[in-house]
């Protein structure tokens, strides 16, 4: 009994050798293998992590735990008691139709608010 393989009898423009065609089936397969397991590469954000986040940390530091914002503002909020504003940068981080909003202040995070839970 002989096993045929559908990829082994491709055409080809001129006879394969076994080398070239191994060379082939190797790359197919990594990128089929590639495309099943790109899912498991999302960022999973958690409750859980977004604790670990505490006041005062970096916006480096909280990308270091969280990753990469879904996306970034820069807005000028007003303070209460001068007519000046402050400068505050907020880092968006959305997933499942939740969102965190985390707030900075000269390079500090001063707040945070939302959460992961379902």
């Amino acid at each position: 009994m002989t096993l045929r393989f559908p990829l082994l009898s491709l055409p080809f423009p001129h006879a394969p050798s076994s080398r070239a065609r191994r060379s082939f089936l190797l790359h197919a397969s990594c990128f089929i293998l590639s495309l099943l397991f790109l899912p498991a590469c999302q960022r999973r954000l958690t409750d859980a992590n977004l604790n670990c986040v505490k006041m005062d940390m970096s916006p480096k530091e909280v990308e270091s735990i969280l990753g990469p914002p879904t996306r970034q503002e820069s807005r000028e909020m007003p303070l209460q008691a001068d007519a000046k504003t402050l400068p505050v940068q907020r880092y968006i981080y959305e997933q499942n139709g939740k969102t965190v909003v985390i707030h900075f202040v000269d390079g500090k995070l001063i707040g945070k608010e939302g959460d992961f839970a379902p």
